[in-house]
């Protein structure tokens, strides 16, 4: 027991004996991360196709709506593209922008501001039809696409 208790001593004594030495070192360092600019635009409620009947050529014009998903992360916003198919109309109206658009042969491209984020966009389109058109399906005579700035 007297070894025991001599050889806790001892450690106790070195132990207050040697100096304790915690060093600190400090570094700084600079992180930086480049978050390349994103848009997705999904259809929610787009149809796959448009349907004519004699009544819409008689009328001259097929009126469609449809809601787009956009997401995008960039606060300068995005660049939303239209871009009309031409053949079964001579031109589209798209109202649900800040005005309505006229395209008969080229594409618009509309600057959209807002925060980053994600929101529903809804577009009215007027297909004023081609006199020459003849009732049937046929694809959606525009495309719309959203890009980053």
């Amino acid at each position: 027991m007297k070894g025991t208790q001599g050889a806790i001593a001892l450690a106790l004594a070195l132990a207050t004996a040697v100096p304790a030495i915690a060093g600190q070192a400090q570094a700084s360092f600079t992180v930086s991360a480049v978050v390349p600019a994103r848009v997705t635009l999904t259809a929610l409620d787009q149809p796959a196709e448009l349907a004519i009947s004699t009544a819409d050529l008689e009328r001259g014009y097929k009126d469609v709506a449809a809601t787009y998903r956009v997401s995008y992360n960039d606060r300068r916003g995005y660049l939303l593209s239209l871009s009309p198919r031409i053949g079964v109309t001579r031109e589209v109206e798209v109202q649900g922008l800040d005005a309505t658009l006229v395209m008969r042969g080229e594409s618009v491209e509309v600057v959209r501001l807002g925060l980053p984020g994600s929101h529903e966009l809804a577009l009215g389109f007027r297909f004023v039809l081609d006199p020459a058109a003849s009732p049937g399906r046929y694809p959606l005579p525009v495309l719309v696409t959203a890009r980053p700035l």
